[in-house]
């Protein structure tokens, strides 16, 4: 299973949207589906209408998730009245912000670099 195939099944599942659906809001038969999730040439205007129904960007798509999501530290079990756990803090918050605008803009990149193809 591709990323992108992974992200939209996630999506559709968290939406409680159906692949039955998203072949109907993309013209294409039913069974149809998989294969163009899975299709490495699916065309910038087929993700866009993917993204469109899933009410997402297209990065969101295209991203590995694992990437770009929330850090799963747990700042909590830090002291916050201890400076040095404040600095700590503030660092590792800029740092995943900055990555994740870092990452971001690289995926964006690299998908208006990948030809939109006429499906």
């Amino acid at each position: 299973m591709t990323e992108f195939q992974n992200n939209v099944e996630n999506l559709l599942k968290e939406q409680g949207k159906t692949k039955r659906d998203l072949a109907k809001k993309l013209g294409i038969k039913e069974n149809s589906i998989n294969r163009t999730l899975k299709n490495p040439g699916i065309g910038l205007s087929k993700i866009d209408m993917i993204a469109e129904f899933l009410e997402v960007d297209r990065i969101v798509l295209l991203s590995k998730k694992e990437l770009v999501k929330e850090p799963d530290v747990e700042f909590q079990r830090l002291n916050p009245y201890d400076t040095t756990n404040q600095l700590t803090i503030s660092n590792l918050s800029d740092t995943v912000n900055r990555n994740s605008k870092i990452i971001e803009n690289l995926v964006q990149i690299i998908a208006e670099k990948i030809p939109d193809k006429k499906d």
